[in-house]
């Protein structure tokens, strides 16, 4: 406890001397014709799309930041993929890191970028965060809790005017241009590549949102999640039996921080690491599957653009510790909300269905969230930065 007081200290005294020093630097040096992305992780879709999209339109520079130290130092598929068109790779913790955002005409991140010094006129900055979604992402007090940006990208106006508001970015800065990332919800995997997952048939994905950190120390930015999904192994184990009937498997995807891994009788559990192995990005498996279960997360909102089966495990409903917004979303949430009695009914009749008798209300929740239906959000937010003036060329 006492290393992790240190660490986090010390990174705290980091952050807040880089957001001060090129805060300070931006307003004199000159930009070049460059931007700079970076996403965490590495894999990350919002980045990775976007970062696709410049390397393919935009004319300049366009800066990868690698925060290898804290992951593989092996360069993912998807980005050594794009290093061959053009994209430049820099660590982040280094001095050509720290000149590369200096001299860039926009910075792109998804968690915030050297403690996210507060953006000047002259280098707009893009918040391309990681999902619309009804939990609380209100700032803490801990280490990186403070993002600025001049721009916040969303795919609802719902959703993504409540983040909107809390990092501060004003109402008409918010792109609802969509989430990059679901353009690879389009692009689904080949099978051999599903098969290093261990996934051999058709699958439903389970992705439950981050509850508790997975090691002491763990930095994170909103609070802490203490609720756990103690309770729920009734409904899996119900749900795994349904779901093997049918000829499918449940592979479950733990958030990265989530102390809890998953490791559960007749379920595929899957990583980053494994994802990044076989070469799988996590939108393109979710284009791949037939169905989703989650909870709080945002990834339903995303998963409604393909308009398959969902539905909802909540069983810490009374005793989860971030506020949800609207409070009243798991009145009307576009799926089943499991409960104890007959649990997964709705949600397998539906896959029965092939999600026909949930199509009305997942239709339903489409319109009032406002959802953008568009397939092409990363091409999308490019024109969008390109008609402000973020960009110079695109």
């Amino acid at each position: 406890m006492r290393t992790s007081h240190l660490r986090n200290g010390f990174l705290t005294v980091v952050l807040g001397t880089l957001r001060v020093v090129l805060g300070a630097l931006s307003r004199v040096v000159p930009p070049s014709t460059s931007v700079v992305v970076t996403a965490s992780p590495e894999t990350e879709g919002n980045g990775v799309e976007v970062a696709r999209a410049l390397v393919h339109r935009y004319d300049g520079r366009v800066v990868w930041l690698r925060d290898a130290a804290r992951s593989s130092p092996s360069v993912p598929e998807e980005i050594r993929a794009l290093t061959d068109q053009g994209l430049v790779l820099v660590p982040k913790a280094s001095l050509a890191g720290l000149w590369a955002y200096l001299r860039a005409e926009a910075i792109l991140f998804t968690h915030g970028l050297y403690g996210s010094p507060k953006p000047r006129a002259r280098k707009p900055i893009v918040n391309l965060w990681h999902g619309d979604g009804p939990k609380d992402i209100t700032p803490g007090k801990g280490v990186g809790a403070m993002i600025s940006s001049t721009y916040l990208v969303g795919s609802t106006p719902l959703f993504s005017q409540m983040q909107a508001r809390a990092f501060d970015v004003p109402a008409d800065r918010v792109l609802v241009t969509g989430n990059p990332r679901t353009d690879q919800l389009w692009a689904p995997p080949e099978l051999d590549r599903l098969a290093r997952l261990g996934i051999t048939s058709d699958f439903v994905v389970w992705m439950p949102t981050f509850r508790q950190a997975r090691a002491v120390g763990a930095v994170r930015v909103h609070g802490h999640d203490r609720a756990g999904t103690d309770g729920a192994d009734h409904e899996i184990a119900t749900l795994v039996d349904g779901l093997r009937e049918r000829g499918l498997q449940l592979v479950v995807k733990p958030h990265p921080m989530d102390a809890d891994r998953r490791q559960l009788p007749g379920v595929v559990t899957i990583d980053e690491e494994d994802l990044a192995g076989a070469g799988v990005s996590l939108y393109a498996l979710l284009g791949a599957s037939s169905g989703l279960v989650t909870d709080y997360s945002s990834v339903w909102v995303d998963y409604l653009l393909l308009d398959r089966p969902l539905a909802f495990l909540v069983p810490d409903r009374t005793t989860y510790d971030r506020a949800l917004h609207p409070a009243d979303i798991l009145d009307w949430v576009p799926g089943e909300v499991v409960a104890q009695d007959r649990p997964f009914a709705a949600f397998l009749a539906d896959l029965d269905a092939h999600g026909r008798l949930g199509a009305d209300l997942r239709h339903d929740v489409v319109r009032r969230i406002g959802l953008n239906p568009s397939a092409t959000a990363a091409d999308d937010l490019v024109t969008a930065l390109v008609e402000l003036g973020v960009l110079s060329s695109g």
